[in-house]
């Protein structure tokens, strides 16, 4: 079998990464060379692989003069609960307790499940008193088991001490600190699926009938962003799993994983994205172990301007006279004042240390016996040398040009030759609890933002290269910013098509009866385009072939599909990705290919949502590269099927 070709640029898969169950991201593409452990050289300072803007994949503008200082989503997000799993995740009857929840409404309307008499009386685990019917449980459907076992608060119910702190899960009920639900901590949700879905889907705007269950807007919304749970997107940055924040001297972070995101980075993706192509992102708020993602939506540049090399070291408040830590008398070992003192101490003879310096004569006369000395703490040894000794030999010093300040130098950057101080404010989207309305309408309700406050470095043509945080910002950042592309993987038991299909009935006009009088949105098209023009695949060339659509409708795409049609000897070799607008979007990918030794690629209807909201107007083009040699193949045709508004 072929040796399978390493991507060294990729698509990352968010598994269950905020709001979530507290595990670690998982992700296709690795962190370093050796797919492991996280580079550490110049994390925070110039961005180094993890923090590199390039991994979303599109065409960017570093140059700062250019990049725009305001910037908004085109399309309105919408806000939802993050679906706690304490209250049981998308099981939670937010109704009331005579109302199904979303997961069992979904399974009596397509899984077919049907309940005894009685049912709804049987009660589900209450969080505050642990109390529950068993039965409640094992009369479950499809759908609402898988929720309540992997993104609910089946831990708290299934009596197994699985945090093992020696509890029983009949005790840790309520709200006291040591009663905290068998370790199902508030914070853990889906608020990670629901921040991707709020900015890629259309949202519900009234109730709809199904086999006789009425789905409410929550109901639909819940559904929808469960499926996605697992996230195709483009992530920078990583996760920080401290919950105390250790920081150096100068107020950085020490522990890589929570220093990112690099500044630079930052704004940089903002900038780019929200800023020249209007398109919103998601943000996991939060430098800590808690992970909270948010619909970003907008920000606007408040204060910019160019600093020296000095006012960016003052800004940043780096120390640049460092010691070891180890202080005598108020002054730290290894400093440039700790090298005056012991310069003067060493150097003056015994007239100018008694009478220029006005030391004790008896202090003089110890220090002159006693020399040379190597450290502070040596000459604190000496007798009747005292703090006051110490005070006046300093005085000296720098009176008379023994002290001399440490050279200006940027500790973080070496390539950095200009510096621009930002003050910057964000707008995301918060949770709101479940409802029969839709939340667009309210959509500045749910609008918060976070200020910010950082020094973009730049190099010598004016393109941002790093940047550092400044002062609050140091730990009030973004642990990592992220761009979804589709959903991938949620509940097995529910389809995201039934979910969609229920969704687009919900925003029909109410007197929509399928003539065509309706003119609830007379620009809405779908279109399909097609190149069938047969391309030879070069082998073994990591420049492939491009085959191009040319879009000439103006429009803004609401909704994209692809289908494919390759001929190839061995697909595991190929990698396709489509290209629009400065996105790039994996189409196919062989090393995923669960059997890369089949030939051929045939793709029908697959789902390309990271491109919603972009223009669709301009070429379209399908990258093809086959990566190892001896196979090869031809791009037959493609088509695009999109929706536009």
């Amino acid at each position: 079998m072929k040796n399978q070709w390493i991507k060294t640029l990729a698509a990352v898969a968010v598994f269950g990464v905020a709001c979530g169950d507290g595990q670690p991201t998982d992700t296709n593409a690795p962190a370093t060379n050796d797919g492991v452990v996280k580079s550490v050289d110049g994390k925070s300072d110039a961005w180094n692989w993890r923090n590199n803007p390039s991994h979303f994949r599109a065409e960017l503008n570093y140059k700062f003069d250019e990049l725009p200082l305001e910037g908004a989503s085109e399309r309105v997000a919408w806000a939802a609960t993050y679906w706690p799993y304490y209250e049981d995740g998308i099981n939670y009857r937010w109704q009331g307790k005579d109302e199904l929840s979303p997961a069992e409404k979904y399974d009596k309307a397509f899984n077919n499940w049907e309940f005894e008499d009685g049912f709804m009386d049987l009660k589900p685990f209450d969080t505050n008193t642990c109390e529950f019917d068993q039965e409640y449980y094992d009369s479950l459907g499809p759908a609402a088991e898988w929720t309540h076992r992997n993104k609910g608060n089946w831990m708290s119910s299934n009596g197994i001490d699985d945090d093992e702190d020696g509890i029983e899960d009949s005790e840790e009920c309520g709200w006291e600190e040591d009663q905290d639900r068998d370790g199902v901590e508030t914070w853990w949700g889906i608020c990670h699926a629901w921040a991707p879905a709020a900015i890629m889907e259309d949202e519900p705007i009234k109730p709809v009938e199904h086999n006789g269950v009425t789905f409410a807007v929550s109901d639909m919304k819940a559904l929808l962003i469960q499926q996605y749970d697992r996230t195709d997107a483009y992530m920078i940055g990583g996760r920080c799993n401290e919950e105390e924040i250790e920081r150096d001297d100068n107020g950085r972070i020490v522990n890589d994983d929570c220093r990112d995101i690099n500044a630079g980075t930052f704004h940089v993706i903002i900038a780019n994205f929200l800023g020249t192509n209007s398109r919103p992102l998601v943000i996991e708020r939060t430098t800590n172990y808690e992970i909270w993602n948010q619909p970003f939506i907008g920000f606007e540049v408040t204060e910019n301007r160019e600093v020296t090399l000095e006012e960016a070291i003052d800004i940043l408040d780096i120390n640049l006279d460092k010691g070891n830590g180890e202080f005598v008398h108020g002054i730290e070992e290894e400093t440039s004042e700790a090298q005056a003192i012991l310069d003067a101490a060493n150097g003056l003879d015994l007239d100018t240390l008694d009478v220029d310096a006005r030391l004790d004569r008896r202090a003089a006369d110890a220090i002159v016996e006693g020399r040379p000395f190597n450290t502070l703490a040596e000459l604190d040894e000496v007798s009747y040398v005292s703090d006051k000794a110490f005070e006046l030999l300093l005085d000296y010093a720098k009176a008379n040009g023994i002290h001399v300040e440490p050279e200006l130098e940027y500790v973080y950057n070496d390539n950095a030759e200009r510096f621009i101080e930002v003050r910057l404010t964000t707008d995301w989207l918060t949770e709101s609890q479940p409802s029969v309305d839709p939340k667009t309408p309210e959509v500045e309700r749910y609008t918060r933002h976070d200020h910010y406050h950082y020094i973009l470095e730049l190099d010598g043509e004016g393109e941002v290269i790093g940047g550092e945080w400044v002062g609050g910002s140091h730990g009030n950042h973004p642990d990592f910013i992220w761009l979804p592309v589709r959903a991938r993987w949620g509940n097995p038991h529910i389809s995201i098509d039934e979910v969609r299909n229920l969704i687009e009935l919900s925003r029909k006009d109410e007197d929509d009866s399928g003539d065509d009088n309706d003119d609830s949105d007379d620009t809405a098209k779908e279109l399909t385009f097609t190149n069938a023009d047969v391309v030879a695949i070069p082998d073994a060339d990591p420049n492939g072939i491009v085959s191009v659509i040319e879009v000439t409708e103006d429009a803004v795409v609401d909704g994209l599909t692809i289908d494919l049609n390759i001929e190839h000897t061995y697909r595991g070799d190929l990698i396709v990705e489509l290209r629009h607008g400065g996105i790039t979007l994996n189409v196919f990918d062989g090393t995923e290919a669960g059997t890369p030794w089949e030939d051929n690629v045939q793709v029908t209807a697959q789902d390309l949502s990271g491109f919603v909201g972009s223009k669709a107007e301009g070429p379209w083009e399908l990258v093809v590269i086959d990566t190892l040699n001896y196979d090869t193949g031809n791009v037959v045709s493609w088509s695009l099927n999109m929706k536009t508004k």
